[in-house]
């Protein structure tokens, strides 16, 4: 683990490599699990704001979820996160062309939006533990994720770079960036 500022990362995620092969897991990260994607209390508002124009992507069973649940609830630890749909899926999720996909995405995908999606599906397989004031970064291992993890991939911190940036901003990104650097120099 290595500490930056408040937040704890996992050597796994600079020294793992990885990059999703959506064609072979077909996004079943959005439609397997026992509850939906953990939300930040600020992706409350941005949801709710939302709906009308990502409803246009979304099955039915999910907008009537919605209609009964509302766009986010509280899990049985008291934390928030997307509701599921009848079937089990993130009510966000929409199948395309035999890939599941996340309607929020799309909507931003179109401009039809300024709200990718939530912090903790652009993270994914990244997830964020708290404790505290310290937040945690931890590679979550699932065995439905099928991913290209060969030297030839990214290291995992950089494929969520983006989310990274979003979440944590630049400097942050540069610090991983150099104790990667820093780590690999050193195992040579």
């Amino acid at each position: 683990m290595v500490l930056i500022e408040k937040v704890l990362v996992s050597s796994e995620i600079l020294e793992s490599h990885f990059s999703c092969n959506i064609f072979e897991c077909r996004g079943m990260c959005c439609c397997e699990g026992q509850g939906g994607a953990p939300l930040e209390s600020d992706e409350i508002e941005f949801l709710e704001k939302i709906i009308p124009e990502v409803s246009r992507y979304m099955r039915e069973s999910s907008i009537k979820s919605i209609r009964n649940k509302g766009p986010w609830v509280r899990n049985i630890f008291g934390g928030i996160e997307t509701p599921l749909a009848e079937d089990g899926w993130c009510v966000y999720a929409v199948e395309t062309n035999g890939v599941v996909r996340c309607s929020i995405e799309i909507a931003w995908q179109k401009k039809e939006i300024d709200f990718r999606k939530p912090i903790s599906c652009h993270l994914y397989p990244v997830r964020i533990r708290k404790f505290g004031f310290f937040e945690v970064l931890i590679y979550e291992h699932w065995d439905i994720c099928r991913c290209n993890s060969d030297e030839g991939s990214p290291f995992l911190y950089e494929f969520v770079s983006e989310a990274l940036k979003r979440k944590y901003g630049d400097d942050f990104l540069d610090k991983l960036d150099a104790l990667s650097r820093n780590s690999k120099r050193h195992r040579c």
